[in-house]
């Protein structure tokens, strides 16, 4: 049985899962002659072996896992692999920062998601938050068109929606092998990176691409996804949203540093706009909560229905009452 992990630990894991992906972008720029799709093709790949030697390593049948994954988790390795290509192709387009900060805007996607597919309410602060990232991005993508790629902003800009996606699909499935949508992802990827690249300039790259490709999807994504999906049902989703911010803040400091690119002004006014609506949503949704919680400290247990509680980026998290305890205290 896998280990059951506290909020505390599950806290660390998405925080440090969120600044090894933030080296992803640095490794994109690293690349000696590979384009966008051959080193998609390299990066999927070492994604899909690196999950699965993970699942053999752990006693399990990575084929069958897949197979009793069930339909939400498929469709998750799916987005997975938009993902993969969407950032790759953005990164190629445009400023790293730019497509960095974009993804600020996923937990509320995932929140209208949830209220589209599972029927969740969507609290007035959310609305407001929301208000507050479509200027943010109004100014960041204000600020590119004119000087950047139009293709690469579009992209940029639809990215954050399948992250959102993601993020209800991951939440709302069954808890099972988190490797599969790694995997689905990094064969569907691979798949469709090859068949734009083999009619055209081929797969064969230097090596340092190769390797490149290789940390930033076999080690990056491949060791470090599995655990993000695993531990984050442990952690509530605003915690979540808060700490993988530690990818947009640290990967525009990479590229800094090692490869002199520096961000625009009014892209980082507009990602410092984002950045403020998701840490206030963030921090309102966990003074609810710790209120919450106080109160139902202070009531006696009585026997309800499921409790729904919608969070920043998530689909819901169930709460079933006790009904042996409940019984129990109805003789006495």
């Amino acid at each position: 049985m896998a280990p059951t992990l506290s909020r505390f630990q599950g806290s660390i894991v998405v925080l440090i899962c969120g600044l090894s992906f933030s080296f992803g972008p640095l490794t994109f720029r690293a690349v000696d002659e590979a384009d966008a799709w051959q080193y998609l093709f390299w990066r999927c790949s070492s994604t899909a072996i690196i999950s699965i030697i993970i699942i053999c390593l752990a006693g399990h049948n990575p084929f069958r896992s897949v197979r009793e994954a069930g339909r939400n988790q498929i469709i998750a390795g799916l987005f997975t692999a938009a993902m993969f290509t969407l950032f790759i192709i953005a990164l190629s387009r445009s400023n790293a920062a730019f497509v960095l900060l974009m993804q600020c805007t996923s937990p509320f996607y995932a929140a209208f998601f949830s209220r589209i597919l599972l029927k969740e309410p969507v609290e007035r602060k959310t609305l407001v938050a929301m208000m507050l990232s479509i200027f943010g991005v109004a100014v960041m993508v204000g600020n590119t068109l004119g000087r950047g790629d139009a293709i690469g902003t579009t992209l940029a800009v639809i990215l954050p929606m399948f992250l959102g996606g993601y993020t209800v699909l991951v939440r709302s499935s069954p808890i099972r092998d988190p490797g599969v949508p790694v995997i689905v992802g990094g064969i569907t990827g691979a798949i469709v990176a090859a068949a734009v690249s083999l009619p055209g300039p081929g797969l064969n790259v230097p090596l340092n691409d190769i390797m490149m490709a290789f940390i930033g999807g076999g080690v990056l994504i491949g060791l470090f996804a599995p655990l993000w999906n695993y531990a984050h049902r442990f952690v509530p989703a605003a915690d979540v949203s808060l700490l993988l911010i530690s990818e947009v803040i640290a990967a525009p400091i990479w590229l800094w540093i090692w490869m002199n690119e520096t961000p625009q002004d009014l892209t980082l006014v507009g990602g410092g706009i984002c950045l403020l609506s998701v840490t206030w949503l963030t921090r309102e949704t966990a003074i609810d909560q710790i209120l919450v919680g106080a109160r139902s400290s202070q009531k006696p247990q009585q026997l309800s229905k499921r409790i729904h509680g919608l969070y920043v980026g998530a689909a819901p998290i169930f709460k079933r009452p006790d009904l042996k305890k409940n019984k129990e205290s109805k003789k006495d």
